[in-house]
């Protein structure tokens, strides 16, 4: 078994002894070292740890986790902040100079051996990641230098990650657009400003270069609060460089829906001098409806949403007309009924307070959802989601899904019926 090599550096002597003690249950594969300010920068010169945990009794620390990121080889090396009591101020200067998590001293040992071993779980794992990241730099779709996307490649990573984003019914989740501008005559330093943006994320956040020198970013799980702290960290980072001006909002429907909305928001907040605008969802769908909005390829999104909706319901339509007749006559209790507009697609059979529906919704004109749906009295809904690529929809597995949802119908209206023998 290979085990990982932890440096606890303090400025005090009794408390490097006393996190030594607090970490004594590590794996006896482990090794831990104390090591002083004064021996630290020549000792990470020589050594690369798997964990480094850094104690000081004051924000002195801050000077020496900025002295370990400018050593190039660990740069990436994951830094513990062990703290004595809650500063928020203190806590998030340390984050925002390259921690990777905190504890407090009050903490018990096995909360504190908890956050190490996950730590160094998430290092193993972000090492596999960076292997990943390697083929997309050698292919220019990552930047080497800060770990962001490239802006001609923004488009498609940024329509897989809003995919999944639906697909997942991820909540609060937040797509970001923000600008740098100049302050003061100065020339923006867009590599340093870059830097920072990557520095200030947490490590499953996505960052693209964006049109108009900007970035575009996916928050997960953040909602509105999240939004806003990425913007009062980095403005407080970035106070001395650049103006910083950002716009948000969660992520219901597509990117080439969603991008305009946002950089238009912008400019008109940098006209303004509004720093941050969260857009909801109602005002989110007013601004969508009423913006010209354009595909990459110059074509107006309404334009190609009429295509879509045209080939959609040229498949939809036909069968479900033909599955209700077919239905019905199968199940001549039942009450089949579909619907089909440019919002959902519904197809339903209900029969003595049991439910089956299959619901396609199509927020990204993408990609399609398929949430289909049982509902029976007195018994916990079963919902199973599908998603497709339309290049690989058809009238065909269109028939399949409605097909197999009438089967699982079936059976339940037999076991109701049983059910209803045994209690007579």
């Amino acid at each position: 078994m290979i085990g990982s090599s932890i440096l606890i550096l303090s400025n005090d002597k009794e408390i490097g002894k006393q996190i030594e003690n607090k970490i004594k249950l590590l794996r006896s594969c482990d090794t831990v070292r104390i090591v002083s300010y004064i021996e630290a920068v020549s000792v990470l010169n020589s050594s690369q740890p798997s964990l480094i945990l850094v104690y000081c009794a004051n924000s002195d620390s801050i000077g020496i986790i900025k002295e370990i990121r400018a050593i190039h080889s660990l740069d990436k090396v994951p830094i513990i902040y062990v703290a004595d009591n809650f500063v928020e101020d203190i806590l998030l200067y340390a984050f925002d100079n390259g921690i990777d998590d905190f504890f407090f001293l009050t903490d018990s040992d096995s909360i504190i051996l908890m956050r190490i071993l996950l730590t160094i779980q998430k290092f193993v794992l972000y090492k596999q990641i960076e292997a990943n990241n390697d083929i997309l730099v050698n292919t220019n779709i990552l930047e080497k230098r800060t770990g962001i996307y490239e802006k001609e490649h923004a488009p498609i990573i940024l329509r897989n990650f809003f995919g999944k984003s639906m697909e997942e019914n991820a909540e609060d989740t937040v797509f970001m657009y923000l600008k740098p501008v100049s302050i003061k005559n100065k020339k923006v330093n867009f590599p340093k400003i870059s830097e920072k943006v990557k520095k200030i994320l947490r490590a499953d956040d996505i960052v693209a270069y964006g049109r108009g020198s900007g970035f575009y970013i996916i928050l997960y799980n953040s909602g509105i609060e999240g939004s806003k702290s990425v913007i009062k960290r980095l403005k407080n980072s970035l106070n001395n460089i650049c103006e910083i001006y950002g716009a948000a909002a969660q992520i219901t429907t597509s990117y080439e829906q969603m991008e305009p909305v946002l950089y238009q928001s912008v400019q008109d907040q940098i006209e303004a001098g509004k720093e941050f605008n969260y857009i909801y969802e109602d005002n989110l769908n007013e601004a969508i409806e009423a913006s010209a909005i354009n595909d990459e390829n110059g074509k107006p999104f309404k334009e190609f949403k009429q295509e879509f909706y045209k080939s959609f319901e040229k498949i939809t339509a036909p069968v479900f007309y033909q599955q209700k007749a077919n239905k019905e006559a199968k199940f001549p209790n039942a009450k089949i009924e579909y619907n089909v507009n440019e919002n959902e697609s519904k197809f339903t059979i209900s029969q003595d307070e049991i439910i089956s529906e299959l619901t396609i919704t199509y927020p990204s004109y993408i990609k399609l959802i398929m949430d289909i749906k049982h509902y029976e009295k007195d018994i916990p809904p079963m919902i199973r989601r599908q998603t497709y690529d339309f290049e690989d929809f058809s009238a065909e597995l269109l028939n399949t899904i409605i097909d197999d949802i009438a089967g699982e119908f079936s059976n339940r209206i037999t076991m109701n019926e049983m059910q209803n023998q045994i209690n007579e």
